[in-house]
């Protein structure tokens, strides 16, 4: 027998694999297949994305750049399920989402998507830690065991001197930790963050891009970040490029 023929062997009949035989990847966590995007109002037509394509794997933090009205918001509303592309594709977890009814869209964009916005949308009758656990509340989740996963989150990111303060009573960084907290309370497997250091002074700013970095790297979590911030950018996995409704690798 050939020393080639051996290896084969053992690799079909022990159970032990070919060491020269590639290990394929895992299926990313996100997806984007030939995203197009269009509007049209009257005789005027938008082509805002133009056949995007995009994966994203397990505790990447990816930041896409771009100049305003290029469409990157709206690329992360097609991402997360809350607006359907005119033509393509969108998986997440492996799952063909817009292949979903509306309620059952919801359900899945609740288990499986955290979202951070510029501007919070922290729920002002509510504190901190009502806040964060309502994704939780929101899932029917038992109101103890929210507040309970709640509070392990903040703790967890170091944010449990303001549980019981309402969002007036926050500072613009703190406002975005606690709209992180709630992002990630669900354990989602994506968070998408939209312009989330557009408000904050550059302390601020450094804190919350510390806080994406360590979620990535120590707790392997997967955050698609749009971003006009340099600052916020260089601190990614890897850096795209959206222009002309085109999706590029920066080089």
């Amino acid at each position: 027998m050939s020393e080639g023929s051996g290896v084969r062997g053992q690799g079909s009949g022990s159970g032990i694999p070919d060491p020269r035989t590639p290990v394929p990847d895992p299926a990313p966590v996100l997806q984007a297949q030939d995203i197009w995007r269009i509007f049209e109002t009257g005789a005027e037509r938008l082509e805002i994305l133009r056949g995007v394509d995009l994966e994203v794997r397990r505790g990447e933090l990816v930041a896409i750049l771009g100049p305003s009205g290029t469409g990157k918001s709206t690329l992360l509303h097609v991402l997360g399920a809350l607006d359907r592309p005119t033509r393509g594709r969108v998986f997440l977890d492996s799952l063909d989402v817009f292949s979903y009814s509306e309620s059952h869209l919801h359900e899945l964009r609740s288990r499986k998507v955290g979202f951070v916005f510029q501007f919070h949308h922290l729920l002002s009758e509510f504190t901190v830690l009502e806040n964060v656990a309502m994704p939780l509340l929101v899932a029917g989740v038992a109101r103890a065991e929210a507040l309970d996963r709640a509070h392990r989150v903040l703790e967890e990111i170091g944010f449990v001197s303001r549980l019981t303060h309402r969002p007036a009573e926050l500072s613009g960084g703190e406002k975005a930790r606690a709209a992180m907290a709630r992002a990630i309370v669900n354990d989602p497997a994506v968070v998408l963050a939209d312009e989330p250091t557009g408000n904050l002074d550059v302390a601020s700013a450094a804190g919350l891009v510390d806080l994406m970095v360590r979620l990535s790297t120590e707790r392997k979590m997967t955050i698609l970040v749009v971003t006009h911030n340099r600052a916020v950018a260089d601190r990614a996995t890897r850096r795209l490029q959206l222009a002309e409704g085109k999706l590029a690798e920066e080089r």
